[in-house]
C-alpha cells in the first residue's frame, strides 16, 4: 500500500462573500480566491492503478490576538476556509470538523492544545470555493487562536477504491504566517509548516482559513493554570511543572523559549489578579 502527499490540479477559481463589522483574523493576502495547486493532503492508493483516497488530515493556522490589535479575549462566531476539491464517488456526504484551540501567543499550531470550540457538519461534493461555518469558542487575552479543519480517514470510510478525497483550498498570493498540516496516515503527527514538507515542494500552498468574531470572552485569567477559578499556590506549582516539561502553556512571554522572563510574566499576571 502506497502512502504519499498528494497535490490537486484544478484550475477554476471560486468566490465567497464574507463581509461584516466583526474583527477578522486572517493571514491570507488574497482571502477569497482558491487556485490550482493549492490543495495538499495525505492520500493512499490501494493499488498502483487505483485513484488516490485521502486519509486523516488536519489543516490549521494560528492567530496571535495582539497581532490583530486585540488586547482582550476573543470570541469566534464564524470560520471561513477554502475547499479546492471534495470528491465523493463512494459517499453521499463527507464529514468536516472545524476545531478551535487556545495556544500561547506567538505559538504555531500545537497538538494537544486546549479545545475551546468545535462543530462537525456533513457536506456533499464541492470545488474551488470558500465556505463559512458558524462555530463558537473563546480564547483568553494574551493568547493565540488556533483554527483547525479536520477530515476523517476516507480510505476507511469508503474502502479506498473510487477516490473519495478532500483537499483544503488556498492560493500562492502571500501569507503573514505559515500554513500547517498534520496527518497520522503520513506520519506527520504534529502540525507542520507545509513549506517544510517534501523538501519545500508545497511552499506556494497557503491555506485560506479565517476566523471572525468579537472582542471579549475567554476566562480572562491565564494565570489560573489549574482552572479552579481562583489564584492559589497550586497555580504556581502547575506553572513550575509546565515550565519544567517545556509545555507551551508556560511560555508566558510568547517568545518561543523558556526563560526567567516567563516566570516574571506569570508572576505579574498572578499579582494583577483575575
Amino acid at each position: 500500500m502506497q502512502k504519499k502527499i498528494a497535490l490537486t490540479t484544478l484550475a477554476v477559481a471560486g468566490l465567497a462573500t464574507a463581509a461584516s463589522a466583526q474583527i477578522r483574523l486572517s493571514h491570507s493576502v488574497e482571502e477569497f480566491l482558491v487556485t490550482a495547486g493549492s490543495g495538499v493532503a495525505c492520500a493512499i492508493q490501494a493499488t498502483s492503478t487505483a485513484p488516490q483516497t485521502t486519509v486523516d488530515n488536519r489543516w490549521s493556522r494560528s492567530f496571535t490576538l495582539a497581532d490583530f490589535g486585540v488586547t482582550e479575549g476573543f470570541t469566534v462566531s464564524t470560520v471561513e476556509f477554502g475547499v479546492e476539491s471534495m470528491r465523493l464517488p463512494s459517499l453521499l456526504e463527507g464529514e468536516i470538523t472545524v476545531n478551535l484551540y487556545q495556544v500561547p501567543a506567538g505559538s504555531a499550531p500545537l497538538a494537544g492544545a486546549p479545545l475551546v470550540g468545535s462543530v462537525t457538519f456533513l457536506s456533499g461534493p464541492r470545488a474551488t470555493e470558500v465556505i463559512t461555518i458558524d462555530v463558537d469558542g473563546s480564547v483568553d487575552a494574551g493568547t493565540a487562536l488556533m483554527v483547525e479543519i479536520s477530515l476523517p480517514d476516507y480510505f476507511d470510510a469508503a474502502g479506498g477504491q473510487l477516490g473519495d478525497v478532500f483537499f483544503i483550498g488556498g492560493n500562492p498570493f502571500g501569507q503573514t504566517a505559515p500554513s500547517y498540516l498534520a496527518s497520522t496516515g503520513c506520519g506527520i503527527i504534529d502540525p507542520t509548516d507545509i513549506a517544510l514538507i517534501a523538501g519545500g515542494a508545497f511552499a506556494n500552498s497557503m491555506w485560506v482559513i479565517i476566523a471572525e468574531g468579537d472582542v471579549g470572552g475567554g476566562t480572562g485569567c491565564r494565570a489560573d493554570l489549574d482552572g479552579d477559578g481562583v489564584l492559589t499556590i497550586f497555580d504556581f506549582l502547575t506553572f513550575q511543572n509546565l515550565f519544567a516539561s517545556q509545555d507551551p502553556r508556560a511560555d508566558f512571554d510568547g517568545d518561543g523559549q523558556f526563560t526567567i522572563f516567563d516566570f516574571l510574566t506569570f508572576q505579574n499576571e498572578f499579582a494583577a489578579g483575575c
